[in-house]
């Protein structure tokens, strides 16, 4: 199965159909399909990003015990969607480091278009501030680009899965 195949069929088990069609624009987008997943360290090519987020998938549902909850199904597929405006992929395959990555950075940004999108569908408050945490905390760190560390189940997980992938580890 392709990695965005995957994808949308995890995206198939939310159980809100605003939620789906959000998660199934970012998967879908051109942009995140071919985008890289780092610059130097890990998933560092053409399409390096969307596997990295499947990496990120696999290593959740297991850490959830097979039962990963709309929270952090939605996190996953946005937790670094804006490394689309972070990085870009040059003629010869290396990875470029665009500006965005310097002003907003994909934490932020990515927890923004996840946060307008919410409001804009009028999704219930506790879950965009449930999801919104994910996003905001999956670094772990502050000293490693987080504004607030995990403080929930979900956003733990999401930390821990992401981390593992980075590390070339799949559950």
């Amino acid at each position: 199965m392709s990695n965005k195949d995957y994808l949308l069929s995890c995206i198939n088990s939310l159980s809100d159909c605003r939620v789906k069609v959000m998660c199934q624009a970012v998967v879908n987008d051109e942009r995140f399909q071919i985008a890289p997943g780092g610059s130097e360290h890990h998933h560092n090519y053409k399409h390096g990003l969307i596997q990295h987020v499947r990496e990120v998938m696999r290593n959740a549902e297991q850490l959830s015990y097979g039962r990963p909850s709309d929270v952090l199904i939605t996190s996953i597929i946005f937790h670094d969607y804006m490394k689309t405006r972070d990085y870009s992929i040059a003629e010869d395959g290396s990875v470029i480091k665009k500006q965005y990555r310097k002003l907003i950075n994909h934490v932020s940004g990515s927890f923004g278009e996840f946060y307008y999108q919410a409001k804009t569908q009028g999704l219930l408050e506790e879950f965009i501030d449930e999801v919104s945490h994910c996003l905001l905390s999956h670094h772990g760190r502050r000293e490693w680009g987080s504004p607030v560390e995990p403080l929930t189940a979900d956003a733990f997980i999401l930390h821990t899965a992401d981390m593992m992938s980075s590390r070339g580890i799949v559950l």
